[in-house]
């Protein structure tokens, strides 16, 4: 199938859904059992290293067939033998670094990490005695320098949601493989559409499914993804952290599902173009977008990706003051200010990631930065509004 049939496919079966057509909600705390031998049938999975089979009713917190019907369509996507959904982006990180590290464990992570991910890291696990290594997100095949004997994880993020650096995926994958460390990638930004990381060697995918992949900016929810020889150790974590999402966010992310890629070829569509008109503008000094031929990125992201995000973070020409930039943003009326992003609408966000950089230095410090999420409007619309704003940004 092409990606945008299996999308529309993936995870339903009418004939076993009473023939409608979506999964309906099943909303569930207590599963009861018919037989002794049908209980002790659903608790093998759980006392058992043979698992009987990966989406297992048995009780509400571990999900219902809501849930599964969205895993198994987010694993199809994404290539893998079985997906986690959680109760966020950050749940699913989270709880991916926790199934793979212990004390005493060492990781290596990417230093244009999402800010959430490096204060996990660095509040959290290291108070678990687990140890974390920053790396250049250009550093590739270079990686194996800093891998040490106790190093269990490497974690990357391609490209990074603030500066948009693309990795070498393969070339570091490659490198991890030969020296037993396991790999995570989180892939909200192409959303298991335009970039498989499976297919390029990563063993675990992360994905923000609030993003993307629900697309309407009204649920939170993550997504963790594996090959079968890690299904195990990502199964015992998952269920620990008691992080499932719940059957109604599931239904309502699997509704948004069906549209993902018509979505993100629009949005890729219209900031490609808003990427380049703003290029020629004099109050912007850069535009960081892979998918632009003149990003340092470009090579990279044109072998790997079959497509780019709506997202993307323009550097102006100057530091502008608070209250000259607040005349520029203040009256946008079809950018709003939001952290988010991967909905419907456009935002815009002011950003500085000198403060959550370790060993990599951000070269543009002295600069306003505006990171912008293009949205379903009309591309005209969107540089009116944008021309509009500079006007005023200007005065």
């Amino acid at each position: 199938m092409h990606e945008a049939t299996r999308i529309v496919h993936a995870g339903r079966d009418p004939k076993e859904q009473g023939w409608m057509v979506n999964p309906p909600i099943y909303q569930s705390s207590t599963i009861v059992f018919p037989t002794l031998k049908d209980l002790i049938y659903a608790e093998r999975g759980y006392s058992n290293n043979d698992l009987v089979e990966p989406y297992e009713l048995k009780y509400g917190r571990y999900g219902t067939q809501t849930n599964f019907a969205l895993e198994r369509a987010i694993a199809e996507i994404d290539g893998g033998y079985n997906s986690f959904v959680t109760a966020s982006g950050a749940a699913a990180i989270n709880t991916a670094l926790v199934a793979f590290l212990k004390q005493g464990d060492h990781m290596l992570l990417v230093d244009n990490v999402y800010s959430p991910t490096r204060s996990f890291a660095d509040k959290f696990l290291k108070k678990l005695g687990i140890e974390t290594t920053y790396y250049d997100p250009k550093i590739g095949e270079d990686i194996k320098k800093l891998i040490k004997k106790n190093t269990k994880v490497i974690f990357l993020e391609s490209p990074g949601s603030l500066s948009f650096e693309i990795q070498d995926v393969p070339a570091i994958c490659k490198v991890a493989k030969k020296m037993g460390v396991v790999t995570i990638i989180d892939n909200s930004w192409a959303s298991g559409i335009y970039f498989k990381p499976l297919e390029h060697g990563v063993d675990v995918v992360v994905t923000a499914l609030t993003k993307y992949i629900n697309g309407h900016s009204d649920v939170m929810m993550g997504s963790i993804t594996v090959q079968e020889k890690h299904f195990r150790v990502m199964y015992e974590a998952f269920r620990y952290m008691a992080v499932t999402a719940t059957p109604f966010s599931s239904y309502m992310v699997q509704r948004g599902m069906r549209t993902t890629k018509i979505r993100m070829d629009h949005c890729f569509k219209s900031a490609l173009e808003l990427a380049q008109w703003l290029e020629a503008r004099p109050e912007v000094e850069k535009v960081l977008y892979p998918a632009l031929e003149s990003d340092e990125n470009h090579k990279l992201w044109k072998r790997d990706f079959t497509g780019a995000a709506g997202l993307f973070t323009i550097i102006l020409d100057r530091k502008y003051s608070n209250e000259s930039l607040a005349r520029m943003v203040d009256k946008l009326h079809y950018y709003a200010m939001g952290y988010s992003w991967g909905g419907y609408e456009s935002l815009i966000l002011p950003i500085d990631p000198s403060g959550v950089r370790s060993i990599t230095k951000w070269a543009h410090s002295n600069k306003t930065c505006l990171r912008i999420n293009v949205g379903l409007e009309d591309i005209q619309d969107l540089k009116d509004d944008l021309e509009a704003g500079f006007k005023r940004l200007r005065k």
